[in-house]
């Protein structure tokens, strides 16, 4: 049954390939690609290479398995590395990394054009970088004694209800695959789908996550006025979160006479939704951008200065988990020995979760945001008592990509 299944997809990609192509061509990620991925013009690798071929679909992708590509190219400076990703974003990224050899767009998942790449790029070794199921590559490498690693190997709850469903054809696919997974509930997932190779290595963004500055956060704190003021940051608030967090700050605010906030939003057009909230509740806002004086609520409407900006608060809460949304990276704050609210919806970060495992704040619904800062900021020797227990557990678990250079010896 798994077959014809197989088949069946097979058949139905080289007949809706034509059509799809007359659409995707005028997309950013895929113009002027098309030719590369139907494998009519293929990569030029040089003669007597021995090549490793990553693959990650976008940006996050990339950023996760860059100090694994640089560890492995330090210790192997002969190996010709590629990488191919699916979006324009990733690839611009992968072309800033110079342990990276060639960048290329993902070729079409059709068996012929799989066929075709494989022949020309003889890989000693195809890594898919976390949850990258394409059967016809997979498949086409096993035929071609091709060794297949997924490497920071995650899987959402929703995704694997959603591969459960066809698990007779997924356990064909997975069968000869090494999985190292960022954490056990990914690892037992695979498992459930019919991986049979299995290990739980941990999540390689672990020694990726910003080390910490002190004199970096005293100059930021200086420079926002706040040196002596008590801080809630709200960071990486999604769509649907903006009234739950303005709410708890309104409440906080109340309770805690000076408190300064911060709001980040993941999205900038959330900041008008977030504007004319804070306007009908009478808070006092600014941007980031023209920083004004006096006011009580800061927006974040500069990009990249999230992590530093953890660092300057006395209480964190974490968005995208009050949400049916999977949550954010709650690491961040937590490096900064920050202590860390968030909701429910953590499946995103299950593996974050694990490594701080009683050593955060979970609220289980917006109302309960405010009383939960609230009472971190009346409790705050308690807390960051806490906060500093989840910072050392974060650390104890550094050393991720060593642990995977020496899984992936073997194939090497």
């Amino acid at each position: 049954m798994a077959g014809l299944i197989i088949t069946l997809y097979r058949i139905l990609g080289n007949i809706l390939i034509w059509p799809a192509v007359l659409i995707l061509g005028r997309h950013p990620n895929f113009r002027s690609t098309i030719l590369q991925r139907l494998s009519i013009k293929l990569p030029s690798i040089p003669a007597g290479s021995e090549v490793l071929w990553v693959h990650a679909a976008s940006v996050g992708e990339v950023k996760a398995v860059e100090g694994l590509i640089k560890t492995i190219k330090a210790g192997r400076p002969e190996l010709f590395v590629c990488l191919s990703s699916v979006t324009v974003t990733g690839r611009d990224v992968a072309l800033r990394i110079s342990e990276i050899d060639m960048v290329f767009p993902f070729p079409f998942d059709l068996a012929w054009v799989m066929r075709r790449y494989l022949l020309r790029v003889q890989p000693r070794v195809l890594m898919i970088v976390e949850t990258e199921l394409w059967p016809n590559m997979i498949l086409a490498a096993e035929r071609a004694g091709i060794p297949v690693v997924f490497v920071n190997a995650r899987m959402t709850s929703r995704s694997y209800h959603r591969y459960e469903k066809i698990r007779f054809v997924i356990r064909e696919v997975l069968k000869k695959v090494s999985v190292f997974a960022i954490a056990q509930r990914d690892g037992q997932r695979y498992c459930g789908l019919g991986a049979k190779s299995v290990e739980v290595l941990g999540n390689l963004k672990l020694d990726t996550v910003g080390e910490v500055d002190s004199k970096k956060r005293m100059s930021l704190k200086k420079g926002l006025g706040i040196e002596n003021t008590k801080v809630f940051i709200a960071g990486s608030i999604r769509e649907g979160e903006e009234s739950d967090v303005l709410e708890a700050i309104a409440y906080a605010a109340s309770r805690t006479p000076g408190l300064y906030s911060i709001v980040a939003p993941r999205h900038t057009k959330m900041l008008a939704v977030l504007k004319d909230m804070a306007d009908h509740k009478g808070l006092k806002w600014g941007l980031r951008s023209a920083m004004p004086a006096g006011i009580d609520v800061l927006f974040i409407d500069t990009f990249g200065e999230l992590f530093d900006l953890y660092g300057v608060s006395d209480v964190a809460f974490v968005g995208g988990s009050l949400k049916d949304l999977g949550g954010q990276n709650i690491l961040e704050p937590i490096s900064w020995g920050i202590p860390t609210i968030h909701g429910p919806s953590m499946d995103n970060f299950s593996w974050a979760l694990e490594i701080v495992q009683g050593l955060t704040v979970q609220i289980e619904n917006a109302v309960e945001l405010g009383p939960a800062v609230t009472e971190i900021l009346m409790h705050k020797d308690k807390y960051d008592r806490l906060a500093r227990e989840a910072q050392a557990a974060l650390y104890s678990r550094r050393g991720v990509v060593e642990r995977y250079i020496e899984a992936l010896r073997r194939f090497m």
